[in-house]
């Protein structure tokens, strides 16, 4: 096991004895007023939402300009369940200026404004209008974000629109899609042509109640079920069906469908499905409760997506205990099985997924609802903050998809297919898929495309599932993402992935798998040390005391020795005294244990760190001890505080690379702290203390930086990027 040092966060870390209250939300509130002390008159940050996870809580503070939001500026700041900021992630905008944030035309100018910039002509089956202050064009300025999903129109397009003069600023298509793969044939459908017609998905009328039903689904795909490679009777035969597709079906319970006394719908409290554009192949109510149909049927797509996005809800909320929904459409995800004009492709955004048609149908392949379901999932834990820095939703959604098939064991890793992505979509003569043993190394092999470069990710992700599985892989996953924001990339998101399962109180072997598989594939990781809390592997004592016995022989109530002992740890070893006391057990006193832990077989408590041992005397009065079980100890074991081992934890800097600011982690006291270029020539200076260890690098030109802290002897380095 390596031997790392202990660094109690990510960023930095808060006591409760540092603050006036104790409740997580005051901690991140002290954090942001110790750290962002540079925002410009009539600018704020508000706590507008927060999210608690298995590993704490996240606190989100957007950034406003006479309190209207400002777009993508925003700080999240995760406090563990012991009060102590060990993550943070910003996308905070200095140079947003303070502006005028009274409109001059309404919503509905926008929205009409946008829908003549994309020449809309048909149903609006999805649209959002939201007032921002937008830093991301030329100048800052006020203006309306119009997101529009139309029928006929392939995607989930942005409009920005001046708030001031109605000029649409902008338009792009903003869906998260599963591939570059080419298009396939586009099916004629028939479209409505009245344009700017707006219909929102409705539900059954009346109401309804939760009932269970009954499908036929591909749960694996044809190929993983059977074990078979695409071929023979396992082509997609322009959607035709056989007796092997028939028989590689599985028969699932599809639960809590509505149902309104007439028809049953494929509605939940978790899914729903909805037309969101061509071709309209319907929402496939019915009179029967049994949804089973085959593969050449539209009804399967629809039940297949159902059943898999329900699924996968069920197991992160039921199994997992982490509480996630759609943080849009009323807390439901939308999906349309048939969509995207017939091409072969999908798409996630805002809520809603979309499957297209081309090759094998995308909603038939269960790594493709995953994947694109990882999307969702990755957007609703940050609250709409979803990252596609270096691919990093790309890679979630392929290790989402690889991580359920495979726990279901099918494959065994000395097959190919154990490591598909897609593996029925893909890997056939339609398109390659993707992989989840991809070679390429962490920076150097990234390539510029987010698919590409996904894999690293979802690779390394799959490494710890093989050491750690499923369940805790996934937890962490998700409860890491959470911590995160729009720029994430994938080396902040190993950090923030590892974060989470140390803040869960994961055992040191899983978090040792997370840092060593992490460091691997070339993450660089803040130092942690969990190793020599967690595991004592031997207790042993020498100089004994003559046995001192006040009583009666056979009663060794009353006796007591003294001895040395030594107590090591799998990367130290600390020695102390013991004292036995006169009611049967031995007081170890070991210098350097000073917080309260509890261990296999040992006890520290809080008064002063004596180590409890059981003791046994013969009848004649010969004193022995036994020493303690020495095992592992368990998953939920504590981790030193900061206190106890301050003065050998070495000062470093993070982020690094850095943006705009670095933090100095690890300071213990106040420092005055010069920064230099390597021309020796001093360029910046500041003083640091426990509190406020953040350093405003922004107005530094790109390259690498000299760090000295006066009173402290190693030169730091550090890039600006």
């Amino acid at each position: 096991m390596k031997k790392y040092l202990l660094l109690l966060a990510v960023v930095v870390a808060f006591t409760q004895s540092s603050l006036t209250q104790n409740s997580k939300e005051s901690v991140a509130q002290t954090w942001l007023n110790h750290n962002i002390t540079d925002v410009k008159t009539n600018q704020s940050f508000n706590m507008l939402h927060s999210r608690a996870g298995k590993s704490g809580e996240t606190f989100r503070y957007y950034h406003t300009v006479n309190g209207v939001e400002v777009f993508d500026s925003s700080i999240a700041i995760h406090v563990s369940n012991k009060n102590e900021v060990t993550y943070t992630a910003s996308t905070f905008d200095r140079t947003v200026e303070t502006i005028d944030t009274t409109p001059n035309i309404s919503e509905n100018d926008a929205l009409n404004a946008a829908i003549n910039a994309l020449n809309i002509e048909g149903v609006i089956s999805q649209k959002e209008v939201k007032l921002y202050v937008y830093n991301k064009l030329d100048e800052t300025k006020l203006v309306y974000r119009v997101t529009i999903n139309s029928e006929n129109l392939t995607g989930h397009w942005e409009t920005i629109v001046d708030a001031k003069t109605n000029q649409v600023l902008s338009t792009r298509d903003i869906a998260i899609y599963e591939n570059t793969k080419g298009k396939g044939a586009v099916t004629e459908v028939q479209l409505f042509k009245e344009k700017g017609n707006i219909f929102p998905m409705a539900k059954n009328a009346g109401a309804s109640m939760l009932v269970d039903g009954t499908a036929l689904v591909f749960d694996p795909d044809p190929l993983t079920k059977t074990t078979s490679l695409y071929g023979g009777s396992y082509v997609d035969g322009n959607d035709a069906t056989n007796a092997q597709l028939d028989a590689a079906r599985t028969a699932v319970t599809l639960y809590d469908i509505s149902f309104d006394g007439a028809l049953y719908s494929l509605e939940g409290p978790y899914v729903e499905i909805a037309s969101i554009e061509a071709p309209n192949t319907g929402l496939f109510s019915q009179a029967s409760s049994d949804f089973s149909f085959n593969r050449q049927e539209q009804g399967f797509e629809a039940v297949n997506c159902y059943h898999h996005i329900d699924q996968s809800f069920r197991w992160i909320n039921d199994d997992l205990g982490i509480p996630l929904t759609s943080i849009y459409n009323g807390g439901v995800m939308r999906y349309d099985p048939h969509g995207l004009n017939g091409a072969d492709n999908s798409y996630y955004s805002a809520g809603s997924l979309v499957f297209g048609e081309g090759g094998v149908d995308d909603a038939e392949d269960m790594d493709v609802v995953l994947h694109e379901l990882g999307h969702g999932l990755h957007d609703f834990v940050t609250n709409g903050s979803l990252s596609q820095v270096q691919g990093l939703s790309e890679g979630t959604g392929d290790y989402w998809a690889n991580s359920y098939k495979r726990s279901l064991g099918f494959w065994t890793p000395a097959d190919a297919s154990y490591y598909y992505v897609f593996g029925w979509d893909g890997h056939n003569p339609f398109w390659g898929g993707r992989v989840t043993n991809y070679g390429a190394m962490y920076p150097g092999g990234l390539t510029g495309s987010i698919h590409t470069d996904g894999q690293i990710w979802a690779t390394v992700l799959l490494e710890v599932w093989e050491i750690i599985g499923r369940e805790k892989t996934d937890a962490a996953v998700l409860e890491g993402l959470a911590m995160t924001n729009s720029s994430t990339n994938q080396q902040n998101a190993a950090i923030a992935v590892r974060q989470a399962a140390i803040d869960m109180n994961y055992s040191c072997d899983d978090i040792d798998a997370f840092t060593d598989r992490f460091e691997a594939r070339g993450y660089v990781l803040p130092v942690y040390n969990c190793s020599s809390a967690c595991n004592i592997s031997e207790i042993t004592t020498s100089n004994l005391s003559p046995c001192d016995n006040n009583g009666t022989n056979g009663d060794p109530s009353d006796d007591f020795f003294t001895a040395d002992v030594t107590v090591t740890f799998q990367n130290a070893t600390l020695t102390g005294t013991l004292d036995l006391t006169g009611d049967g057990t031995a007081s170890i006193s070991v210098a350097g244990l000073t917080s309260p832990h509890t261990f296999v077989g040992v006890v520290l408590p809080a008064d002063g760190g004596a180590i409890n041992l059981t003791a046994t005397f013969s009848d004649d009065g010969a004193c022995t001890l036994t020493e303690s079980n020495a095992g592992t100890a368990p998953d939920s074991c504590s981790v030193l505080g900061i206190g106890d081992i301050e003065n050998n934890v070495a000062i470093s800097i993070y982020p690094n690379p850095a943006d705009d600011t670095i933090l100095l982690q690890n300071i213990t006291q106040e420092y005055n702290v010069a920064i230099f270029n390597l021309l020796g020539q001093k360029v910046m200076d500041q003083t640091v203390n426990t509190n406020e260890n953040a350093i405003n690098v922004s107005g530094l030109s790109m390259g690498t930086y000299l760090l000295k802290i006066d009173g402290y002897s190693d030169v730091l380095k550090f890039v600006k990027k």
